[in-house]
């Protein structure tokens, strides 16, 4: 019983021998740990400083590269509006234009079809001219004829006042023939009674009877003058 305890004693010392080394171990290894762990702490400490520096760099770059982002999507809504504009400016533009090539052809119809009354208001002129020219033509010959009719009538009056003074010279012949024969018969018995050796008196030759003077011809009457 002895030999037993005394071998329970020795294995009971070496556990707790061993034990004890194992403790100390572990106490060492805690130590060691901590002097370790604090060690860790303060790089981890550090680190995640650092890392909250980054991430707040990295926010501030993330919350201005949102800005950069709005600004841009700005910029590009406007782009887009002057877009809009820009083509809807050009469609306006285009209609213009469509507008006003409509109203240069209508212009360019109503230059032709002036032209052409122009061309033929031109003939018109020309043949208007040329009737001008004729009755100036005309009126030229009627007052030659004019003058040429004045002058022959003013030759007919004279030839009418020449006849009529030789009508009223036969006139006064014919009163005196007339007169002169009034006169013989009563001559005739007191000739009877004188000697027939006296020669009778010759007895005066009838008087001539009167011209009749011509009508004068009727001057044809002067076409009237165009102004």
């Amino acid at each position: 019983m002895s030999a037993q305890q005394n071998e329970a004693n020795r294995q009971g010392d070496r556990l707790a021998s061993s034990t004890g080394w194992l403790k100390w171990v572990v106490i060492a290894a805690l130590a060691l740990l901590s002097i370790y762990g604090l060690q860790g702490k303060t790089t981890a400490e550090r680190e995640l400083a650092a890392l909250r520096g980054e991430a707040a760099s990295l926010k501030k770059a993330v919350d201005d590269a949102a800005e950069a982002r709005k600004a841009s999507q700005d910029e590009i809504d406007r782009l887009k509006a002057a877009e809009a504009d820009a083509r809807r400016l050009v469609d306006e533009g285009k209609a213009d234009i469509a507008t006003a090539m409509a109203k240069v052809s209508e212009l360019d119809s109503k230059v032709a079809a002036l032209t052409k009354e122009i061309e033929d208001l031109k003939g018109k002129l020309s043949v208007a001219d040329n009737d001008v020219s004729q009755l100036r033509a005309s009126l030229e010959a009627a007052n030659q004829a004019k003058a040429d009719a004045e002058a022959a009538a003013n030759g007919l009056r004279s030839e009418v006042d020449d006849l009529k003074a030789k009508l009223e010279e036969a006139e006064k012949e014919l009163e005196a023939a007339k007169a002169r024969a009034e006169t013989q018969p009563e001559q005739q018995p007191q000739q009877q009674s004188e000697p027939q050796s006296e020669a009778t008196a010759p007895e005066s030759p009838p008087a001539a009877p009167a011209e009749t003077a011509p009508a004068p011809p009727t001057a044809e009457p002067a076409p009237a003058e165009t102004p």
